[in-house]
């Protein structure tokens, strides 16, 4: 454990312990595997950006729209799903749309260069560090 949360504790009757903010682990990372199909990945990719109107949403009015639709053969795939809002998804229906940008299928450091430049809430001021961010005008390296 490198880092605890101060106002969360677990108690027994002879043992008081915080709760951990930042640890670290021994097993190692494979980031080299491909990243997984789902729907917060594709929102990530996708900046939560509808591909037909071009407008930015929060992840409840928003769809997964596949290009090529299900119904004409298409996938559950990276590079045949787009994120789309729920009206452009529902105007498009079964037709051929083509997106602003095309479906790719991103690797870890595309989606985690993604992540960061988000507007994020983090719990604990320690995580700014190890996640190589800024906080509130404090650059870390």
């Amino acid at each position: 454990m490198l880092e605890e949360y101060e106002q969360y504790v677990a108690r027994s009757a002879s043992l008081t312990i915080n709760y951990p903010a930042v640890a670290v682990t021994k097993n190692y990372f494979n980031n080299k595997r491909g990243v997984r199909f789902s729907r917060g990945n594709l929102y990530l990719r996708d900046l939560y950006q509808c591909q037909y109107c071009g407008d930015t949403f929060n992840s409840d009015a928003l769809t997964i729209d596949h290009v090529i639709p299900r119904s004409a053969g298409g996938k559950v795939t990276w590079e045949n799903a787009v994120t789309a809002c729920k009206p452009c998804n529902h105007k498009k229906g079964t037709k051929l749309w083509k997106p602003m940008r095309m479906p790719f299928k991103p690797d870890y450091y595309q989606l985690v260069s993604k992540w960061k430049n988000r507007p994020i809430h983090i719990e604990h001021k320690s995580w700014y560090e190890y996640l190589g961010m800024e906080q509130k005008g404090r650059a870390t390296a």
